[in-house]
């Protein structure tokens, strides 16, 4: 009645213990599994040494045992040495063999459930995700390519492809020390920068937009001009996350209305607008 029971207890313990062996860093390697197993194989044939020997000086003591005690103790140490490291060995490293390969896929397909595959920066979600950690003091800045339409109906969607790709790396590039750079849809891009000034990260927002349009790309025997848009604005600024996404997306499209190819603070709206305003009167 009670063999389920334990048999569910059992298979429970097993799982707690290989998700927290994948969750530390104790099977990350083959030579940490190496390890791993020789400390168990030296810790298991000692314990099974010391019950060994404990067991022959109790049936010693009781009048069950029809050997001298000594050369039985020693016989039965060198057998349960040999029987107690070599199967604990072989179960233990396999086991954790096992438990390697299987941390290695979880890390892979953590790695690309969180990856824009095309631009191999992060996806929208895991972007979202960073955002959560990140400090008050942070600026997000949204970058869309500019007339990217226009670039796929005239050089196709390889040409397109390449574009975001050559975009991407930019990023990277110039937004190295941040953690979070990512790709939100199909032509914009994303990156909390913290850890500078307001006036820092404006400036390397301005330096990646420059870059890009400094780069052309490849199409054929043609080179093709890409330029990017930006909207910056401050997490100081506002109180919650969506507040800020709004502003610097309205960053962005004030940038786009104002001629592509620029970047455009949030506080700089008001002023662009007005001066849009008289121009046109």
């Amino acid at each position: 009645r009670f063999e389920p029971y334990w048999n569910y207890r059992m298979l429970a313990l097993i799982d707690r213990y290989i998700k927290q062996a994948c969750a530390s860093d104790r099977f990350e390697t083959r030579r940490k599994v190496l390890a791993f197993a020789l400390l168990m194989t030296i810790c298991v044939t000692v314990v099974a040494d010391i019950l060994n020997v404990a067991a022959h000086y109790t049936l010693h003591a009781l009048g069950w045992l029809p050997y001298d005690v000594v050369p039985a103790a020693t016989v039965g140490v060198i057998i349960s040495t040999v029987v107690a490291s070599a199967l604990t060995f072989s179960i233990v490293y396999i086991v954790g063999l096992a438990i390697h390969h299987l941390t290695i896929s979880r890390a892979a397909f953590e790695h690309l459930s969180r990856t824009d595959m095309l631009s191999g920066l992060m996806n929208r979600r895991a972007f979202l995700d960073e955002v959560t950690r990140a400090p008050a003091a942070s600026s997000l800045i949204l970058f869309d390519i500019d007339k990217f339409k226009a670039i796929n109906d005239r050089f196709g969607h390889d040409i397109g492809d390449q574009a975001i790709i050559a975009v991407a790396h930019q990023l990277a590039e110039i937004f190295s020390q941040s953690r979070a750079v990512a790709r939100i849809g199909g032509e914009e891009f994303a990156v909390l920068v913290s850890a500078l000034s307001p006036t820092e990260r404006l400036s390397l927002a301005h330096r990646c937009r420059a870059l890009i349009a400094a780069r052309p790309i490849q199409a054929g025997k043609r080179q093709v001009d890409i330029t990017v848009s930006g909207g910056v604005a401050d997490q100081e600024d506002y109180p919650t996350f969506e507040d800020l996404y709004k502003a610097s997306d309205k960053a962005l499209f004030v940038a786009k209305a104002s001629g592509r190819n620029c970047v455009v603070h949030s506080k700089d709206i008001a002023v662009i607008l007005d001066a849009h305003k008289v121009a046109t009167m």
